[in-house]
C-alpha cells in the first residue's frame, strides 16, 4: 500500500491550479513543520516569504553536520520529504512565511508554527507544530490535563488572529499531534474575522480536551463542522481525552504508539484508507486513561507532574536525547533523586496500574490547602473573558 513518498511521485507533477490541496498535502505541510528554520524563514507576518526550492537549497548550503531533529521526530523520513518537495512541481513554488518558534522554560511553553501560501487558490495553510524533543514541550503536555488554556494554545491563538489580520486569503489550519490540538483550540476561540476566513481544521492524531473547553465549544456549532480527526486504527495519543467534530481512521502499517508517526498511514490517490472504527485496544485505553485521570484530584496531578520532569531534568537534560544518549546517567540520577520526588512518582504509577485496571477511588473534596496549591500554580478553568464568551453561530 501507498504512503507519502508515493503520493509526491505520483501526484509531484499535478498543480493546485489543477487539482486543489487535499487531506494528504494538509498532513504534508503539517510534517515540514517539525524542521527548524531558524534564521531562514523570517518571523515579519508582512514578509512574502521563500518558497520550498529556496528554502532547501539555504537549508542544506554549507550544512557539514548530520540533522537529528530528535529522538521522537523521524528525521530519516521528514528531510527526504523535504528534498522531494523542493523538486516538485506541486509543491517546489509554495511560499513559506511567518515562521515562529518559541520555547520558554518559565513559562513551560513550546510553540511553533508557520504558514504556506498557495495562490491559485487564494489559500493559507497555518501549520502548527507537535511536541518536539524539547522537555519543556512534554512537559507542557502533561500540563493539558491540569488546565486550559496552555501556553501553546493562547500562543496560538495569537498567531491565528494574526495571519488572519495580515491576510485576504481563506485559512486552513491544521497540526500534527499537539499542534494538531492548538489548531482546534485556536479555531474556536479565534477572532470574528479570522473564524470567517477559516474553512477546514485539520488534527492528525492530536490529543483532545478538558471538559470546560468541550462545553464551550458547544456554542460553536458551525465551527465543529469545520473539523476533521485523523487518527490511526490503533490511536494512542489521539485518543487522550475526548475531542470534536468528525473522525477519520486510517490504516496503518505499524502498531500501537508507533502509529502516531503518520509516515505509516496508508492512502490511496488523494484520501487514507479508512477503517470504520478505533481498534479495540485504542478504546480500551481511552477509557483506562480517563479513568486514572479521573481518580486524581488537579493537585494530585501537578504534584505528579513537577515531579517526574524534576526527575527527567536530573543531570541539565534539556531533551528526550539527552536522557537517551545518557541513559545509564539519567537511571542513576532517579535513585539519588530526594524521597518526595520519587514517592509521588511511584504513587502516581501505582494509581495509573488501578486506572487502567478500571478499578476506581471514590474522589475527594479540596482541602483549603490544595485549594491553596492550585490558585498559586494558576490551575484554573478558561480564562473569564474566554469562557463567558457565547457566539451564536449559524
Amino acid at each position: 500500500m501507498t504512503n507519502i513518498f508515493d503520493y509526491i511521485k505520483w501526484r509531484g507533477d499535478v498543480m493546485f491550479s489543477s487539482s486543489g490541496l487535499n487531506e494528504i498535502d494538509s498532513l504534508i505541510f503539517c510534517e515540514l513543520s517539525y524542521i527548524p528554520f531558524d534564521n531562514i524563514i523570517s518571523s515579519d507576518f508582512s514578509e512574502n516569504g521563500l518558497t520550498i526550492e529556496e528554502i532547501y537549497d539555504l537549508y542544506f548550503d554549507g550544512l557539514d553536520e548530520k540533522i537529528n531533529m530528535g529522538a521522537i521526530i523521524p528525521t530519516e523520513k521528514i528531510i527526504p520529504l523535504f528534498e522531494m518537495l523542493s523538486h516538485s512541481e506541486r509543491f517546489k513554488d509554495i511560499r513559506l512565511h511567518s515562521y515562529v518558534n518559541e520555547i520558554s522554560p518559565d513559562e513551560e511553553k513550546q510553540f511553533s508554527a508557520l504558514c504556506f501560501d498557495i495562490p491559485s487558490e487564494s489559500l493559507t495553510y497555518i501549520a502548527f507544530r507537535g511536541t518536539d524533543d524539547n522537555l519543556i514541550g512534554w512537559k507542557e503536555d502533561c500540563n493539558m490535563a491540569l488546565f486550559t488554556p496552555i501556553p501553546a494554545q493562547n500562543q496560538g491563538l495569537k498567531y491565528l488572529n494574526k495571519i488572519a489580520q495580515s491576510t485576504q486569503n481563506k485559512l486552513i489550519v491544521g497540526g500534527h499531534s499537539k499542534g494538531g490540538n492548538i489548531a482546534v483550540y485556536a479555531s474556536f476561540l479565534a477572532e470574528k474575522e479570522a473564524k470567517s476566513k477559516i474553512i477546514a481544521i485539520h488534527n492528525f492524531d492530536g490529543p483532545g480536551f478538558r471538559e470546560d473547553f468541550l462545553e464551550l465549544t458547544k456554542s460553536s456549532p458551525a465551527t465543529i463542522r469545520k473539523v476533521t480527526n485523523f487518527m490511526p486504527d490503533s490511536s494512542l495519543i489521539g485518543s487522550i481525552f475526548d475531542t470534536v467534530g468528525r473522525r477519520i481512521y486510517v490504516k496503518s502499517n505499524a502498531k500501537g504508539l508507533y502509529q502516531h508517526d503518520a509516515f505509516t498511514w496508508y492512502l490511496e490517490r488523494i484520501h487514507f484508507i479508512t477503517v470504520p472504527s478505533l481498534a479495540k485496544s485504542s478504546v480500551q485505553f481511552h477509557r483506562s486513561l480517563k479513568n486514572w485521570v479521573a481518580d486524581m484530584s488537579d493537585v494530585e496531578k501537578k504534584e505528579f507532574v513537577d515531579a517526574f520532569f524534576k526527575l527527567c531534568m536530573v543531570n541539565d537534560s534539556g531533551t528526550l536525547t539527552d536522557i537517551v544518549s545518557n541513559k545509564f546517567k539519567f537511571i542513576g540520577a532517579l535513585f539519588k533523586a530526594d524521597e518526595k520526588s520519587k514517592k509521588t512518582v511511584m504513587k502516581t504509577f501505582f494509581g495509573s496500574v488501578r486506572g487502567f485496571l478500571g478499578i476506581k477511588k471514590k474522589p475527594n473534596k479540596l482541602t483549603k490547602n490544595e485549594e491553596e496549591i492550585l490558585k498559586k500554580a494558576h490551575i484554573l478553568a478558561l480564562p473569564a473573558e474566554v469562557s463567558t464568551r457565547q457566539e451564536n453561530e449559524k
